[in-house]
């Protein structure tokens, strides 16, 4: 039970720093968080205040406070996965890819397309020039074809998924 009306939430988020710290570091044990200080936790703060060097009180004095929100802060950025870009508005008014038209999104459909020439050898002559050219038009109806998509040439969303989803597979194995 705390023992001040405002100790659940500060030991709530001493809980969630080294929870955060626990996942990628071994040594910490990783506490709950539930804003009770008990065995677990105090386990986990012993066990950060080891890691760095701190005497092992199993209380968080300032210094101690003040390492660990640096640490938990700097896991957040180092650990945390690189955004998505974005191209196209939503669904309702996604933008058609389907004549001459020069655009970064465009040259990025191009470098999937030539990408996955490597499983469609059909689909060369793609270069990443960011102009709908006929090579690249040619190249999407291939792969429209290959994928049992309506072959028009045309990058609608389907296709567009459909490309990304298979760049993602052939390049980190992951769709």
């Amino acid at each position: 039970m705390p023992q001040y009306e405002n100790e659940a939430p500060a030991v709530r988020n001493l809980q969630r720093y080294l929870r955060q710290l626990s996942y990628h570091d071994p040594t910490i044990t990783p506490p709950p968080i539930d804003g009770i200080f008990e065995r677990d936790t105090e386990r986990a703060l012993r066990d950060f205040q080891r890691s760095q060097g701190f005497p092992e009180t199993g209380s968080a004095d300032r210094a101690t406070w003040e390492r660990l929100y640096e640490r938990y802060r700097a896991s957040l950025t180092e650990h945390t996965p690189a955004r998505a870009v974005y191209f196209f508005p939503s669904r309702e008014n996604f933008a058609l890819f389907e004549q001459p038209a020069a655009a970064f999104p465009i040259a990025v459909l191009q470098y999937m397309l030539r990408e996955l020439g490597a499983l469609y050898p059909e689909m060369e002559g793609v270069t990443p020039n960011g102009i709908y050219d006929d090579a690249t038009r040619r190249a999407v109806r291939v792969f429209q074809e290959k994928n049992r998509l309506p072959a028009d040439g045309k990058v609608n969303l389907p296709t567009w998924n459909a490309i990304t989803d298979q760049h993602n597979i052939l390049l980190y194995g992951e769709g």
